[in-house]
């Protein structure tokens, strides 16, 4: 605002720009995360005909078979993708169920392809309990970045330091 020839910058922007990112940063949080998420679920680089014998298609059996090493490893993917939805979200910056539903949607198809990929490699197992936990866990961290989104905002809009 011009308040008598001069320039006032208002408290509420100063708060906003402080507790906030820009939403382009979050934009390449979100991409920099698909990056990591590609690389980590096709490690190692070695392709071979198609392994559909290997799939495990029925979600969680895999876990109730060997509960103790699998159920850390479905963790870590729930983990691992609560980033994603969570840059999401604060990427569009508009918290709301039907953004969660998007965040989520966007781990399944990310999940999907990573899963696709690893019916091709021959020392990974495609795993449909993989796919639930990723798109748990960027659903989660989808409602974790509504959530925050929320308390920053107060009921007439701006910002609060927190």
């Amino acid at each position: 605002r011009r308040l008598a020839g001069r320039s006032v910058v208002s408290v509420s922007s100063k708060r906003s720009r402080s507790t906030t990112r820009p939403p382009h940063v979050w934009t390449l949080i979100f991409v920099g995360w698909i990056l990591v998420i590609g690389v980590v679920c096709s490690f190692p680089w070695w392709l071979e005909s198609p392994q559909w014998g290997r799939v495990r298609w029925i979600p969680l059996l895999d876990v109730l078979r060997s509960p103790r090493r699998l159920l850390r490893d479905t963790i870590a993917n729930a983990l691992l993708y609560m980033p994603l939805g969570f840059a999401y979200v604060r990427m569009r910056a508009v918290p709301g169920v039907r953004l969660i539903s998007e965040a989520g949607f966007v781990g399944l198809l990310l999940s999907l392809t990573c899963e696709f990929y690893q019916v091709f490699s021959p020392v990974r197992f495609p795993s449909m309990t993989d796919v639930l936990m990723n798109t748990i866990g960027a659903s989660a961290g989808a409602m974790i970045a509504a959530k925050s989104l929320a308390r920053l905002r107060t009921p007439h809009g701006d910002e609060l330091l927190s």
